[in-house]
């Protein structure tokens, strides 16, 4: 079921990749963290740094008014410190996660050469694997049955410069989705991001 969802996932972005005015390819940061809430009590643990990479493609809607998505490999988790049996652990959780970002973005002109822009939309994600490491030990993620979902849903907002081919930008993504499989506990993840892309033909 994985293999079959991860594969509908690719033809589906390369099939908008074969109609896209202009394509490129991204790579950058994210600051990555979860938030946690059960019964009443929220916390939010510490940020790890991890890497967003992959294929991107846009479309001009209008003047001045564009489209662009990706499909994008993207390292998420969390750390955070926890008391247990009377000592302190650290524990390390990292989640890889197949991620297409569905942007509307309105740019304007600052120079001949360069655009300034502001972007919004939705994500989709789905989490290939993951692993949580504490007290020198590694274990698995598990998804279902009471561990993590793996579909992943939220929103993005953004800006960034474009100077001929090379685009940086800063987001932000705010989860929306329930990632927990237990209907007491709620897990969402927030992410900011540095990024740039190199957009061919342009």
């Amino acid at each position: 079921m994985k293999s079959k969802l991860t594969f509908l996932l690719v033809f589906t972005l390369f099939a908008q990749f074969a109609n896209a005015q202009v394509f490129g390819i991204k790579g950058g940061m994210n600051v990555a963290s979860m938030t946690f809430s059960s019964s009443g009590m929220d916390f939010s643990p510490k940020s790890i740094i991890g890497l967003q990479i992959g294929p991107v493609a846009e479309f001009e809607l209008q003047e001045s008014l564009y489209f662009n998505t990706g499909l994008l490999y993207s390292l998420k988790g969390y750390k955070i410190k926890m008391d247990f049996m009377g000592e302190n652990v650290d524990v390390t959780s990292k989640l890889n996660y197949l991620e297409v970002p569905l942007n509307f973005a309105y740019k304007f002109e600052t120079s001949e050469t360069s655009k300034f822009f502001v972007q919004a939309g939705p994500y989709l994600g789905y989490a290939l694997s993951g692993k949580s490491k504490g007290d020198g030990e590694s274990v698995d993620i598990e998804f279902g049955d009471g561990g993590m979902k793996r579909f992943d849903l939220g929103v993005g907002i953004g800006l960034g410069l474009e100077f001929g081919p090379l685009v940086p930008s800063v987001s932000y993504q705010l989860g929306l989705a329930n990632l927990s499989d237990d209907s007491d506990v709620k897990v969402k993840n927030q992410v900011f991001q540095v990024s740039v892309a190199y957009m061919f033909g342009k």
